[in-house]
């Protein structure tokens, strides 16, 4: 019964066209949702970034996602006037038979609006995977000898994005599979005849700081294909000191989430939610785990020598 669930949810995120991955803490690596958003902390110079999301554990062959993605600010000599940020990303889905693969290259500009905000246009450019895994279908399936024994088909994609931000805000947009491509290349098929819709991602966050140390971030993620019912996320974070944050978030009445973020040293920040499904999986699978780790090497080696090249500080990695 509970496979029967799972294939038919698996048909329903297909039919309203969620895509694209989402991750709970959108808030601790805005940069996969946007190429805009890198960058932003002029003073961090390398950021790398690597996670992980199985959904609805104990499921046989449940979704799952895990990234890497680093990038680098090339920031002026002497002038404020513009810097710039160049990045890649890598990530690899699953879900049920399903496998998808994506690697990106991005390209950032930011340009001060002010002495305390700043705009920021990127664009990641590169491919996408889309194949069924042999391996989990019968060869009796009239399925498994029309599917090739590798990736079904490669094609391009393009995410632009938009960020605006200071030291205590931020909204990024983004659009995902811009590209339309339909589920077919040539005499290669998956499914019945239908297109990747582009997906929208809006963000936005605020901070609010107190005397005791203590920073409260509320945030929003929004994730709609224009033409269905969108995804919206609240979050909740609080930080301590710049060394610890706890919150929660909820996602339409799907998720409801915990979450922990610790930074040690001086430069690594690791991140883990923790997902309970609110919907009628809580009854077979409710549980999906999240990981995140960040580092900043720059920041370990230069200490406060960037601190004088401030413009404006990132509001999300950099708690």
């Amino acid at each position: 019964m509970k496979y029967f669930v799972y294939i038919i949810s698996l048909l329903n995120l297909t039919a309203i066209a969620q895509q694209t991955a989402q991750f709970t803490q959108f808030t601790f690596n805005n940069y996969f949702y946007n190429p805009a958003s890198a960058g932003s902390n002029i003073n961090a110079g390398v950021e790398i970034i690597a996670g992980t999301r199985q959904q609805w554990i104990g499921f046989r062959n449940a979704p799952g996602t895990n990234f890497l993605c680093a990038n680098y600010t090339i920031k002026p000599e002497r002038s404020y006037k513009r810097w710039h940020n160049f990045g890649f990303l890598m990530n690899k889905e699953r879900a049920g038979i399903f496998r998808n693969e994506s690697y990106y290259l991005s390209y950032t500009i930011h340009l001060p609006i002010n002495k305390k905000t700043s705009m920021a246009f990127g664009i990641f450019a590169g491919t996408r995977y889309l194949a069924i895994d042999r391996s989990l279908i019968s060869k009796d399936d009239p399925v498994y000898n029309s599917t090739y024994p590798n990736y079904f088909f490669i094609y391009p994609d393009f995410i632009p994005g938009i960020s605006i931000n200071n030291k205590t805000s931020f909204l990024d947009i983004s659009v995902h599979q811009l590209y339309k491509n339909k589920r077919s290349q040539g005499d290669k098929q998956i499914g019945n005849k239908s297109a990747l819709v582009p997906q929208v991602y809006v963000s936005f966050g605020k901070k609010f700081f107190y005397d005791n140390g203590i920073v409260l971030q509320p945030a929003v993620n929004i994730h709609s294909s224009f033409t269905n019912i969108p995804s919206i996320e609240l979050n909740m974070m609080a930080y301590y000191r710049k060394r610890i944050g706890v919150g929660f978030s909820v996602r339409n009445k799907d998720f409801i989430s915990g979450i922990i973020q610790i930074r040690f040293l001086r430069n690594v920040t690791a991140g883990f939610a923790y997902d309970y499904s609110i919907n009628k999986f809580n009854t077979v699978a409710p549980r999906t785990l999240e990981f995140m780790i960040g580092v900043t090497p720059l920041i370990a080696l230069l200490g406060n020598e960037r601190e004088k090249y401030s413009v404006n500080r990132c509001p999300d990695f950099d708690f």
